[in-house]
């Protein structure tokens, strides 16, 4: 068993994950939609970084993410390839609030890597890949002396509650997270997450601190609000799960 944190504003959740269930909170957060675009995610030092570190007031709230002012101006800035997309807001069967204002299919960013499938995401998750993708090299390189060619994904868009959180709706229903299962270096070595995370908080090989430094990159620079990682529970053994909640969750080592 394995306890962590999950940051809500000030305050933190203190959840058990692993093997057993986690019990949902006594409320429902609530989904709201806007029709204002959004310019707080961007810092005063123009960096976008994610909800959660710039406003503690609406941890509680989930939903689609906020439209974010001239999108596909700012990817373009930020040297992204894609193609423009839609995912209209709608409500399913279940009574689940689906889809993005804003969406994309992101073919690559700066760090001039290929994903499979091309992802159709939201807005903010193609400008947290576009950082993530110079960090993923820069580890890269700094422990495998190679770059990355390809990232392998597992799904960006599924509208659905989370599987360990009854009650919770998953960031994957407005298309603003990834799961990422596999790096692969110049040269064609694929890296699974599978097998090759470590010991949480204490890589010994190359391959582990490399996948161990991007998991705590992307949570110290934020680039994610949400980080799991096999150090999560088992869920996620395999993979990488990335998302822009409004809310914070470091699941990259052990508390």
């Amino acid at each position: 068993m394995v306890a962590l944190k999950i940051w809500f504003g000030p305050a933190f959740v203190a959840a058990l994950a692993g093997l057993g269930s986690v019990e949902a909170p006594q409320e429902t957060p609530k989904q709201v939609e806007s029709d204002e675009p959004d310019d707080t995610q961007e810092a005063d030092d123009g960096v976008f970084r994610a909800p959660s570190t710039l406003d503690v007031s609406d941890d509680g709230i989930v939903g689609p993410p906020e439209e974010i002012a001239r999108c596909e101006e700012r990817l373009t800035e930020a040297g992204v390839k894609f193609d423009s997309s839609r995912l209209p807001v709608h409500e399913n069967k279940s009574g689940i609030t689906c889809g993005a204002p804003q969406a994309v299919r992101f073919s690559s960013g700066p760090g001039a890597i290929r994903w499979t499938g091309k992802p159709k995401v939201s807005c903010p998750v193609a400008l947290a890949l576009s950082r993530f993708e110079v960090v993923v090299q820069e580890e890269a390189q700094r422990h495998l002396g190679r770059p990355v060619k390809k990232i392998r994904h597992m799904g960006t868009y599924n509208c659905r509650e989370m599987a360990a959180y009854p009650g919770w709706v998953s960031e994957h229903s407005y298309a603003n997270a990834i799961d990422i299962r596999s790096f692969t270096l110049k040269g064609g070595k694929e890296i699974p997450v599978l097998g090759h995370y470590g010991e949480p908080g204490a890589p010994e090989t190359p391959t582990e601190r490399f996948l161990q430094g991007i998991a705590r990159r992307t949570v110290d620079e934020d680039i994610f609000s949400v980080v799991l990682t096999p150090a999560f529970d088992r869920l996620h053994r395999n993979h990488f799960h990335l998302d822009m909640a409004r809310y914070r969750v470091d699941g990259t080592v052990p508390d």
